[in-house]
């Protein structure tokens, strides 16, 4: 199937290469959802590759007012303007000749300028002038046989609420219809775009998020592993902490590829482990990268130093990068594509997300927050990334709450750091709760975090400690 590319990267993505050619599409959406400057944003990226473009507005707006708005964008160039981007002001010749020869006088500007695409702005104006419904659907139908004997791609854009999606007629002769709009969501004002149709052909369905930037759209992709990369292989090789005893519970170390929760409550430990995680493998070659949405890289080093390790030295090296990450400022839709991009080019082999509960803070919608731990856990199983996410736990003394949210079923291993109280002091337990695939100890061991470092200690005697 030939198609038009849009230009816009992650668009022709979700598109699979982008809109069938000479297929009529419905762009809808309130007004200031996006609307116009997405398909202006089209137009020019084919007017530069030599393609024209018949652009039709209902709204009595003048070129110069369009240019005006226009030329703040990268995409927009004047220079095509008149020559491959001809603008018509469809809107007066309807106020001053009436609806009923609106498709005559269309049809006569396409046959003019043989456009290979073709924008009425808004469509839904035109709706609007019609008094009769039983008119303006003869209309629309008529429109669509007419211009399917022309060699056009259409783009109708029109202020519709996603329901009338359903029930006006002009969306029974659309080939593809796209619905945008924008809502809050926590400190965040968000547009989203989803392809409701597109007819002929597979699109990446869901609500993938977009933004209005100076160089025109970008658009984020709702997060998803590709289907044929989750049957990845199950991993064997080990990846030890660098901490014998823990290596000697965990029977080596964690195995390649899966996904570990350190789960605890604060104080307990949580990032220098997933530190001398990330430092054993860097002692071996192994890039590792440290998401932290706490403590700055100047933070992390500082602690490490504390402990006589020497982050810092893999850090200068590249072996280990430390990110800050704003909780305040998180939008998950845009980080975790951010995330995949940088394992994937930098080669990360150990990855730290200190801590997921900042990913769950940020995120409105519980279940889109699980969605996305889902996608990404997937994603670092396929590519072979061994991964920490650290979770805060409230119940200092409990070691039976992992999450609240229910995502240890996402992971492969569960490692529990817990207070416990024993001969009137307050002491420090580890366990391992899981571990998939491995014989793992089932002992709840002692440990200390001193100046040498990471301590295991003995087994605790109390018997009561799983209260």
């Amino acid at each position: 199937m030939e198609r038009l590319r849009t230009g816009i990267e992650n668009l022709d993505r979700i598109l699979h290469g982008g809109i069938p050619l000479y297929s009529l599409n419905i762009v809808s959406g309130s007004p200031g959802s996006g609307k116009t400057i997405l398909v202006q944003n089209i137009v020019f990226n084919n007017v530069k590759n030599g393609l024209r473009c018949l652009y039709m507005t209902t709204i009595s707006e003048s070129q110069l007012k369009l240019v005006r708005h226009l030329q703040e964008f990268r995409f927009f160039s004047d220079d095509f303007i008149g020559e491959r981007f001809i603008y018509d002001d469809l809107g007066t010749f309807i106020r001053k000749e009436g609806s009923v020869r609106a498709l005559e006088y269309i049809m006569e500007v396409v046959r003019k300028h043989r456009p290979n695409i073709l924008v009425i702005d808004s469509f839904k104006v035109i709706r609007d002038m019609f008094n009769d419904e039983k008119a303006f659907k003869t209309f629309v139908f008529d429109l669509a046989a007419s211009l399917s004997v022309w060699e056009v791609t259409v783009f109708l854009v029109g202020e519709y609420r996603e329901e009338e999606t359903n029930t006006l007629s002009e969306f029974a002769i659309a080939d593809g219809i796209f619905h945008l709009y924008g809502q809050e969501e926590k400190r965040f004002q968000k547009r989203y775009l989803r392809i409701l149709k597109l007819r002929g052909t597979d699109f990446e369905r869901g609500e993938h998020l977009f933004e209005i930037t100076p160089a025109g759209i970008v658009v984020y992709p709702r997060t998803k592993p590709e289907t044929e990369k989750l049957t990845y292989a199950a991993l064997q090789d080990k990846k030890p902490f660098g901490i014998p005893e823990l290596d000697e519970m965990l029977d080596g170390g964690l195995r390649k590829g899966t996904v570990t929760l350190l789960s605890g409550g604060t104080g307990t430990g949580k990032t220098t482990f997933a530190l001398k995680f990330l430092l054993e493998g860097a002692v071996s070659g192994e890039r590792g990268l440290f998401i932290s949405f706490e403590e700055s890289p100047n933070q992390l080093m500082h602690n490490a130093s504390q402990l006589g390790w020497d982050l810092s030295r893999y850090v200068q090296k590249g072996t280990i990068t430390l990110q800050f990450v704003s909780p305040i400022e998180l939008d998950v839709d845009k980080h975790i594509l951010a995330l995949m991009e940088t394992i994937e080019k930098s080669d990360i082999e150990r990855l730290v997300l200190d801590s997921i509960s900042s990913f769950e803070s940020s995120v409105i919608d519980l279940q889109k927050y699980k969605d996305y731990l889902w996608a990404l856990t997937q994603t670092l199983k396929a590519q072979g990334v061994t991964s920490i996410f650290t979770v805060l736990t409230e119940d200092l003394f409990s070691p039976l709450v992992v999450t609240k949210t229910q995502t240890s079923l996402l992971a492969d291993n569960i490692i529990i750091l817990r207070y416990v109280e024993k001969n009137s002091a307050i002491r420090k337990a580890l366990s391992i709760l899981k571990a998939r695939g491995t014989c793992h100890s089932r002992d709840l061991r002692e440990y200390e975090i001193t100046p040498g470092g990471i301590e295991i200690l003995g087994k605790l005697d109390a018997v009561d400690m799983l209260r």
